[in-house]
């Protein structure tokens, strides 16, 4: 009685075996029952996402002044009139005159360009689906620090499906780039060209 009982026990065994032995042995196909979706892509959607932003801005901007003005006064004297015409003889004559111009133009031309690419994380969703963004990136190079931080808004459509976003595309774009070392400390301006350029 107990070997039956044994025997009607383990029987069923060999059977769950072969039945999980078949669900993991591989059919063939690239995909398994574990692997994500194809709809699926890996685009930013969500708080704390991430995508690559891009970086290409250039600018030119060119301001110029010209002022010029000018004046000019005479006066002469030729002699007394009337009862004092006697006294002409001993007058001698004379005139003066005065004249000023001044004239001044300036000229100022600033342009820059960014080419880089960073990473932004995804900070806020709006009511529209369009993503809030910020990424910053620091780079330090021999006692030379640079770092470039970009904030805007994306839109969903606008990310390619790389995950990547030119910045041209972000919406309220800010691109600041900040350099500091030995090179970002000669390109500011002495003490006595702040002073020469105050006064003058």
């Amino acid at each position: 009685m107990k070997r039956a009982l044994l025997a009607a026990v383990l029987l069923p065994l060999p059977c769950l075996c072969t039945a999980a032995e078949d669900a993991n042995r591989p059919t063939g196909s690239l995909w398994s029952a574990q692997s994500r979706s194809l709809i699926l892509d890996n685009r930013a959607r969500k708080v704390g996402d991430t995508l690559t932003i891009l970086v290409q801005e250039s600018s030119t901007a060119t301001s110029t002044a010209a002022t010029r003005t000018s004046r000019s006064d005479s006066a002469s004297f030729g002699g007394l009139t009337g009862g004092l015409k006697t006294l002409n003889r001993l007058l001698v004559p004379f005139g003066a005159s005065g004249q000023a111009q001044a004239n001044g133009q300036g000229a100022t031309t600033r342009s820059g360009s960014v080419v880089t690419r960073l990473t932004a994380v995804v900070k806020e969703v709006l009511p529209n689906g369009n993503l809030v963004i910020e990424g910053v990136r620091k780079v330090g190079v021999n006692n030379e620090k640079e770092s470039v931080t970009v904030t805007g808004v994306v839109r969903p459509q606008d990310i390619s499906a790389e995950n990547t976003v030119l910045s041209v595309q972000i919406a309220n774009v800010t691109v600041q780039y900040d350099g500091k070392g030995p090179v970002g400390e000669k390109q500011r301006k002495g003490l006595l060209s702040t002073i020469f350029g105050w006064l003058f």
